[in-house]
């Protein structure tokens, strides 16, 4: 297991500043396991859930950012992804990347 440390951040509350997450997902796990780990954790934990958004459509952080037919994070978020030494992770081009350890990664929705 590696932990991974991520920032979402959107213009909508709560997210206008950022909310920290902290995750462990499997040695090979990439963004996609990390994002299903914090909507597990938001799911177990509904009263402090952000969700529904934008007219209840959006339920969770992987409906949010991540487009499951073309397995691309969304056009319209930007990513900073970096390794525990300050390796960068091209996350945009290819989700299924495997992420470093003790990665800080920060998702902006709507950065567009």
């Amino acid at each position: 297991m590696k932990k991974i440390n991520l920032i979402i951040i959107a213009p909508e509350k709560p997210l206008t500043n950022g909310i920290d997450y902290v995750v462990s997902i499997k040695d090979n796990g990439s963004i996609i396991e990390a994002l299903s780990e914090i909507d597990k954790s938001v799911y177990t934990n509904l009263e402090q859930s952000i969700f529904p958004m934008y007219k209840g459509l959006i339920r969770c952080y992987l409906q949010l950012l991540w487009d499951p037919e073309k397995n691309i994070i969304y056009e319209d978020c930007a990513v900073n992804a970096y390794g525990p030494n300050r390796e960068f992770m091209p996350i945009m081009e290819n989700v299924d990347i495997n992420l470093h350890p003790d990665s800080n990664i920060t998702l902006s929705v709507h950065a567009d």
